[in-house]
């Protein structure tokens, strides 16, 4: 069996889990990024100039916090079903089973933020155009910076009682660049309006999900294995 085929297995199972989870994360998570949205919509008149100032930062905010509660759950079947011994004792390569939880990470985090992303048009009073595209790939692209630090540290920390507090003082500072390039990049689309200044956001997305990607792929092998 190859590794992409591995790699789909577990993403495919961590997916599965998801979708019958009696909790519905998915809902929870959701919800909770729409009243960051309706918090800031009675904080801010949706029409005012302030409101289109401040709209890139907004957008980022309810865009980062559904990450983190997401990565937090991660693991959690893992430890709670004592499975996930199991998963680092098969005879599969640990950066295998770093790809497959990386992946399903990302397929909820890119579903949730486009759902938020037009969740945000809406009440913010954004026209829908060929524009808010390179917001969607601003979003892919910083997805996977996150799902790649955020999936290393949330195998570092599943282990321990208050891993949900712990989890967010470790990964925000390491997000910095990626919410910096991602935020430059989403003002020049909402704001500026100056779509060939957008290129350096991208470049640089790309060049810390690389980064991130490798070297969740090389340290994930002895997080799990401490």
């Amino acid at each position: 069996m190859n590794h992409i085929t591995l790699i789909w297995i577990i993403a495919e199972k961590d997916l599965r889990i998801e979708y019958r989870s009696r909790q519905q994360a998915f809902l929870t998570t959701l919800f909770f990024a729409l009243l960051i949205l309706v918090i800031f919509i009675f904080a801010f008149d949706p029409g005012s100039r302030a409101t289109r100032d401040a709209s890139p930062g907004i957008l980022w905010v309810a865009l980062l916090f559904p990450g983190v509660i997401q990565l937090n759950r991660s693991f959690q079947t893992e430890i709670e079903e004592g499975t996930l011994c199991g998963m680092i004792l098969s005879p599969v390569d640990r950066g295998v089973l770093f790809l497959g939880k990386l992946v399903a990470n990302w397929i909820f985090l890119v579903i949730i933020d486009l759902l938020i992303l037009l969740a945000f048009v809406i009440f913010f009073n954004f026209a829908f155009s060929s524009q808010l595209l390179w917001i969607v790939l601003l979003i892919v692209l910083a997805s996977v910076g996150i799902t790649g630090v955020g999936t290393l540290f949330a195998a570092m920390v599943s282990s321990i009682h208050t891993r949900e507090v712990l989890l967010p003082i470790l990964l925000f500072p390491i997000l910095v660049p990626i919410i910096l390039a991602a935020l430059s990049g989403t003002q020049e689309i909402l704001i500026r309006e100056q779509m060939q200044s957008l290129n350096r956001s991208i470049q640089l997305l790309v060049g810390f999900d690389v980064i991130f990607l490798a070297a969740g792929f090389l340290l994930f092998e002895y997080v799990v294995g401490d």
